[in-house]
């Protein structure tokens, strides 16, 4: 019997679980042979709880999420990681735990079988080409610095827009994605789990540079891994 046959996964939103917005990849994940189970940071909180991790205005680390209800939410990374922590701490039976958000979460968390998103893409992306100026598009303005600032600290020239996959608009993402080019960007990432392969497809046609999205080449190496 293969590995396959026994990989369990736990798939860590840090909103609410099932991410409706996520449920067909979710499904060609189980479809490709993988156990998936999902969890959400958020699932056991009441709205008022929710919203005491509502980020100040001075917070630098801010992280976007869903809800079950459909509702964007935006929340402070610092005020999050305890939630986070105990949330996979649960989880340690699993063969994989795909905590998925693209924020720098690398050295952060105490978990040995954890996959994080931010460090698959910066290790990928390096594999690529070093010298590449990015662009990225993240869901709000104010992620700009910390967006910026974890792909800087992976050695590359970065451009920052942003265009939220969460109340999305094709229109809207389409001139972000081509005014990074217009800047120079030889590459652009859609930096946020949120954004899904038909997003990518509604806009890479009009840029000529490529574009990745991290939900897709995350699951494409988690069905690799198991």
């Amino acid at each position: 019997m293969s590995l396959l046959k026994h990989s369990k996964i736990a798939v860590v939103t840090i909103g609410q679980a099932p991410r409706k917005d996520m449920a067909e990849d979710i499904q060609q994940l189980r479809t490709s042979g993988l156990h998936v189970h999902e969890f959400g940071v958020l699932d056991s909180l009441s709205p008022a709880e929710i919203t005491s991790l509502s980020p100040s205005s001075e917070d630098t680390g801010v992280l976007v999420t869903l809800l079950t209800n459909g509702q964007q939410v935006k929340l402070s990374k610092q005020k999050l990681m305890p939630y986070i922590q105990t949330c996979i701490d649960d989880l340690h039976e699993f063969t994989w735990v795909l905590l998925m958000c693209t924020g720098d979460f690398t050295n952060k968390l105490s978990c040995k079988n954890l996959l994080l998103p931010d460090r698959m893409m910066t290790n990928l992306v390096k594999g690529l080409q070093t010298e590449l100026a990015l662009g990225l598009i993240g869901p709000e303005p104010e992620q700009q610095q910390a967006v910026a600032e974890k792909w800087q600290k992976a050695q590359f020239d970065v451009t920052f827009s942003a265009s939220s996959p969460y109340q999305f608009n094709a229109q809207h993402l389409l001139a972000k994605a081509q005014l990074l080019e217009y800047q120079g960007a030889d590459l652009l990432i859609l930096d946020c789990m949120g954004y899904s392969t038909t997003m990518k497809n509604m806009i890479k046609d009009q840029l000529t540079i490529p574009v990745i999205v991290p939900r897709e080449a995350v699951f494409t190496i988690l069905k690799a891994i198991c």
